[in-house]
């Protein structure tokens, strides 16, 4: 039993408890009705696919159900048993049907058709290994098919193994035991959102602006990182091009007011979810355009964005998937990689560490989110990959937020306002979320303003100058250094010849 089952059986017992009471508690049935709405929740927001979330569901109501049923029949209560006996078993038998489905049928989840990651050596086939597969039932394909053998020889040797999952275990244990053919296994590890923390209101400032977009008062984050001086700044140059900046994520609302002037046709170009939309705008939304918010895109000049679905629009993934996502980015000619993603394991990836070591030496600027967890990062995937830039939140008094994990023991650390911060949501709305996943693309925002003023701006020359430039405040420790793009901007200039 997990936690959210017990979670769950505590709160129908709670209710129950209540009911058989003579006196009753009001106190103990909204505690009751509190946890269930937790548990219900949880398993909502919890990630995978609608298997994954729908027949837990059903799971803990019917055993939850019936555990009601067998206090209510124990103490003899006044309130029928029966209603709570008959919901369990019918909750059960629906949970029953729905596993039966994704066996009899082949509804499967993400994870089961993509369960783990096989590597070969560069001069190996996979028909070596195929009577292996064969015996135990796993059927493959090729993770990464747009990858040449003479391009990268590692992800180009990559397949995804699909079976039964009871197998997997022993199928892997012999597969690493074929040293001759197989250089490396590993799961393929699901990621999932973080809950995004909203805000019923953005916090706003007084003053006047530069910028015509009518919500900038509501964006304390750009006083932060001084961006309106950035914007001043930028108000007398020119790009010598336009960056690509890739928001790697759910997708990103490509037709949305204040992006669709920026937004360059890429395959996630839609975004039921909202979180991709949301962190786009925070890169590059269109500036000074009249329409809703503001980014460090000044007149859309600087900017353009792309958008590729690393994950689904229920917000979860896989290694496989996220290292696809970088992948198709860097082929269609990325500056900065944006990934407001991440899980946790104490191994790093391999083949997300291939996939941004493929990127890097396309001279693409990789950053991600830290997490949300209120952690050390260090077991933070992507952001703990050498060379990614790693990203912490701070909140309006430049303290660590509350939720950021920290990221002094990675290896480019960095910190940017990821509070209350307003940006797209679909359908031409807009909405202000929290967590590091919104700190991010306005870290990759700034360097695709840096990247389209200097595009030989190399990715160590653009974390050095966001360090060395950076605000040093109490939590820098833990942090990393404040994003400050008015100074960040100046010293770009002074690079150029």
């Amino acid at each position: 039993m997990d936690f959210i089952t017990l979670l769950t059986v505590i709160a129908f017992l709670l209710i129950a408890v209540n009911i058989s009471s003579k006196d009753k508690n009001p106190w103990i049935m909204l505690t009751g009705l509190g946890l269930l709405g937790i548990s219900i929740v949880s398993r909502l927001f919890g990630g995978g696919g609608f298997f994954q979330i729908v027949i837990p569901l059903f799971t803990d109501a019917g055993l939850s159900l019936l555990v009601a049923a067998g206090w209510l029949t124990m103490r003899k209560a006044k309130a029928n048993p029966q209603p709570f006996l008959v919901l369990g078993l019918m909750s059960l038998g629906v949970a029953g049907l729905l596993y039966l489905s994704t066996r009899l049928f082949g509804f499967t989840t993400e994870a089961e058709q993509a369960s783990f990651l096989l590597e070969l050596g560069p001069d190996d086939r996979i028909e070596e290994v195929a009577p292996l597969l064969d015996q135990y039932g796993a059927r493959y394909e090729r993770a990464f098919p747009t990858i040449e053998l003479e391009t990268d020889e590692d992800l180009s040797q990559t397949y995804l193994i699909h079976g039964d999952q009871d197998a997997f275990e022993a199928l892997m244990a012999a597969l690493r035991a074929d040293a001759e053919n197989v250089d490396f296994v590993e799961l393929n590890l699901e990621v999932s959102l973080s809950p995004l923390i909203g805000s019923e209101t953005a916090a706003g400032t007084t003053r006047n602006y530069l910028e015509n977009d009518p919500r900038v008062a509501e964006q304390w984050a750009l006083e932060a990182i001084r961006g309106h001086e950035a914007h001043a700044l930028l108000s007398e140059l020119k790009p010598v091009r336009k960056a690509r900046v890739a928001i790697l994520d759910t997708g990103v609302e490509g037709q949305h007011e204040d992006i669709k002037g920026v937004f360059k046709n890429s395959p996630g170009k839609t975004d039921k979810h909202g979180h991709g939309t949301h962190c786009a705008g925070i890169a590059g939304a269109a500036t000074n355009n009249r329409l809703g918010i503001a980014s460090l895109n000044w007149n859309g000049e600087f900017v353009e964005v792309t958008g590729y679905r690393a994950l689904s629009s229920n917000g979860s993934g896989t290694l496989e998937s996220i290292a696809q996502a970088i992948i198709d980015a860097t082929k269609a000619d990325a500056d900065v990689i944006s990934m407001s993603l991440g899980g946790v394991s104490p191994v790093q990836p391999k083949v997300l560490i291939e996939a941004v070591e493929f990127a890097q030496k396309q001279g693409v600027i990789v950053a991600a989110s830290a997490g949300n967890s209120n952690r050390d990062a260090y077991n933070h995937f992507p952001s703990n990959i050498a060379g990614v830039i790693a990203i912490a939140a701070v909140d309006q008094n430049l303290k660590k937020a509350r939720f950021s994990n920290t990221v002094n023991r990675l290896s480019r650390p960095l910190a940017a306002p990821g509070v209350d911060i307003l940006s797209l949501f679909p359908k031409n709305s807009y909405k202000p979320l929290s967590g590091t996943s919104m700190s991010t693309p306005m870290v990759t925002g700034l360097l695709g303003v840096m990247r389209s003023l200097n595009p030989d701006l190399t990715a160590e020359q653009a974390y050095g100058i966001l360090h060395e430039t950076g605000v040093t405040v109490a939590d820098t420790p833990r942090v990393g250094r404040v994003i400050n793009a008015e100074a960040a901007i100046l010293a770009t200039l002074a690079l150029n010849p």
